[in-house]
């Protein structure tokens, strides 16, 4: 009797344990479900590829395919948005709307956000659970930009973006953290089926783009120094042609013309370090702007943008290139002149 009464302990224990669990089981369902806090999942995906409309047809097939091939559907809403760089945007309420636009603006795409809303039937929940997964197409997101990826994963909300390093970045907002993952892996494997944007570059310009700040500070402080050692030889040649031994023996006018030797030396050395910064800066920016890549092919502009990047780069090339070599002949001719002078 007594082993029978530990018995029954045991499994009245257990079916509390249960019916305790179904409870906080339905219980979160419920929170979830009205208060839309599921938890989230971003990734990003550093490649650089061309995305064309099919391209983003085809990702829109892959999502559907699972949800219903997998999931009872309870509800499915679908945006499109698309920026434009002539700060226009382009909201699509439904895919049809997407496939109807006929996609003639002049202005590039800056951005495209891709956004699934939809309800499922998860097995273990009563009621059908809120899902939402959002893709980012850009131009790759600005450091700051992958700050505040990192630490609030929030991807919706990124203004205008201007480098390359991550166009597209992906977040899930799910209750079943299978179907979160299963969706990231979609969005990857699609990702890798891009076409790939391999236009040749100059190996020497991209070479300098990975040390441009080095660069820069050549072409700054460099030849900043060389034009202030031209300038100490000029000085001293003056100065010897003064005939004196002693600051002692200088008359008025020696005196003046020193003043105006060492006056006009400041003034020029002045000059030359404004000059020398700007052309820093424009060689910084120039390198920093090499080899961008614009991944979207769907709007004339965006057909047009490309054209003028590949012309940019050739241009800025041939001019970072040339400024390089006339500075190098400068640095060379000043220590030159400088040595002279002052033997």
């Amino acid at each position: 009797l007594k082993g029978n009464s530990m018995d029954n302990n045991i499994m009245n224990q257990e079916l509390a344990v249960t019916d305790e669990s179904r409870e906080l089981a339905i219980f979160k369902s419920a929170y979830y479900h009205l208060n839309a806090k599921p938890d989230s999942l971003s990734r990003a995906y550093p490649r650089k590829v061309i995305v064309t409309r099919d391209d983003i047809l085809e990702l829109n097939n892959r999502i559907n395919n699972k949800i219903l091939l997998n999931y009872q559907d309870d509800g499915y809403i679908a945006t499109i948005t698309v920026n434009l760089k002539d700060k226009h945007e382009i909201v699509f309420n439904c895919w049809e709307e997407f496939i109807n636009h006929e996609w003639i603006e002049s202005s590039p795409i800056s951005s495209i956000s891709l956004q699934w809303n939809f309800n499922v039937r998860i097995p273990g929940y009563s009621q059908p659970q809120n899902h939402n997964l959002v893709v980012k197409i850009t131009n790759g997101l600005r450091p700051e930009e992958v700050l505040n990826l990192i630490f609030s994963g929030k991807i919706e909300d990124f203004d205008e973006i201007e480098l390359n390093s991550i166009p597209i970045i992906a977040r899930v907002d799910f209750i079943q953290v299978i179907l979160g993952e299963e969706l990231l892996n979609i969005v990857g494997e699609w990702v890798k089926g891009l076409r790939q944007n391999n236009e040749t570059k100059n190996p020497i310009i991209l070479l300098m783009k990975r040390y441009r700040k080095k660069i820069a500070q050549y072409f700054e402080y460099i030849s900043l120094i060389m034009m202030f050692v031209l300038i100490i030889g000029i000085d001293s040649h003056l100065i010897n042609k003064l005939g004196v031994t002693v600051i002692s023996e200088l008359t008025l006018k020696q005196l003046k013309l020193l003043l105006i030797y060492v006056s006009s030396s400041a003034m020029i050395i002045y000059f030359s370090k404004q000059f020398f910064e700007n052309l820093a800066q424009w060689v910084y920016d120039k390198l920093s702007e090499y080899g961008q890549i614009f991944i979207f092919n769907i709007t004339k502009g965006d057909v047009n943008f490309q054209y003028k990047i590949k012309n940019e780069d050739k241009n800025n090339a041939k001019s970072i290139v040339l400024r390089f070599i006339l500075t190098l002949i400068f640095n060379i001719v000043c220590g030159i002149i400088a040595s002279i002078l002052c033997k």
